[in-house]
């Protein structure tokens, strides 16, 4: 049996609203809104396939990811892991994080991404500040990363100086994820 089979077949597509396998996927989803887009009111729904529709923004967004990380002439592993996370805690299908695992950057057409929604510019910012992240997931931003990121920047409507601050964003908030692990964690990190 393929893990998607198995994926779908553990999925109960009748029990009752905010039980099981969707339950926990629609929880992931909201809780992806709130703390990664900081969305405070979402649609009120205990529906996963409402949700779900907003997949077509989701690929679009993470796609774009994937060109902006791959800047540099490579998606490393842990590039492609961090935006695979990224993916699966937004809500991404089954389908679409398969898709990431394998999928060229050179394939990618950005303008087209754009037109995966209506509202591109809706989370263009956060698009810019997780472009940065993802591109420094495997510890090293390289400048024709940042030249890619600053070009989609610019094609969005978003000046240097304002990707200057993401970036300063960006490494202020590494710092204080090392400091916030060397406290919960003094005695070092069971799992480094």
């Amino acid at each position: 049996m393929e893990e998607s089979d198995r994926l779908h077949n553990s999925i109960d597509v009748n029990a009752v609203p905010d039980t099981g396998d969707r339950a926990v996927l629609l929880r992931s989803q909201v809780r992806f809104c709130r703390h990664e887009l900081g969305c405070n009111s979402l649609p009120k729904t205990e529906n996963l396939d409402e949700m779900r529709k907003l997949l077509p923004v989701l690929e679009g967004y993470v796609k774009a990811l994937v060109i902006c990380a791959a800047g540099d002439g490579e998606l490393s592993d842990p590039e492609r892991e961090w935006i695979l996370a990224l993916c699966a805690s937004g809500g991404g299908s089954y389908e679409l994080v398969e898709e990431l695992r394998t999928l060229d950057p050179a394939d990618l057409d950005i303008a087209a991404l754009m037109n995966m929604t209506e509202r591109p510019g809706l989370f263009t910012h956060v698009l810019i500040f997780h472009a940065i992240k993802a591109s420094d997931a495997d510890g090293v931003f390289d400048p024709r990363e940042e030249m890619t990121i600053r070009a989609m920047a610019s094609v969005l409507g978003v000046d240097g100086e304002y990707v200057d601050k993401l970036i300063a964003l960006h490494r202020e908030e590494e710092a204080f994820h090392k400091r916030k692990m060397a406290m919960l964690f003094p005695n070092g990190h069971p799992y480094p």
